[in-house]
């Protein structure tokens, strides 16, 4: 729909490869056939959510720094066009909302 319509929106991905704190499983602590599958909470580990929007005729950018990000915004907001800017952060930074670590 933001393709078809031109609709000049920015998406941005703060991608930490999963939900909640991505995929801080114990790996001594995983066990059964499918111990070597990703957690639930896990997003595809490396998916590139910035080259979906290109495919639909979009702009994506990928960032890991914040001279990255800022120049990343700067274009986008320039293009007039949607973008999605996939930034890639550290899975261990930060806390998740709610204070939910325990629950991970």
């Amino acid at each position: 729909t933001l393709v078809r319509y031109q609709l000049p929106v920015v998406v941005i991905v703060f991608n930490n490869g999963g939900v909640y704190g991505g995929d801080r499983r114990n790996p001594e602590e995983v066990s059964g056939p499918f111990k070597d599958d990703p957690a639930p909470t896990s997003f595809v580990s490396g998916a590139a959510y910035h080259t979906l929007i290109e495919a639909f005729g979009g702009k994506g950018y990928l960032v890991g720094a914040p001279d990255e990000l800022k120049s990343a915004l700067s274009e986008s907001f320039s293009a007039r066009k949607p973008v999605v800017i996939n930034v890639i952060i550290d899975p261990f930074a930060g806390a998740e909302s709610g204070r939910m670590q325990h629950k991970n």
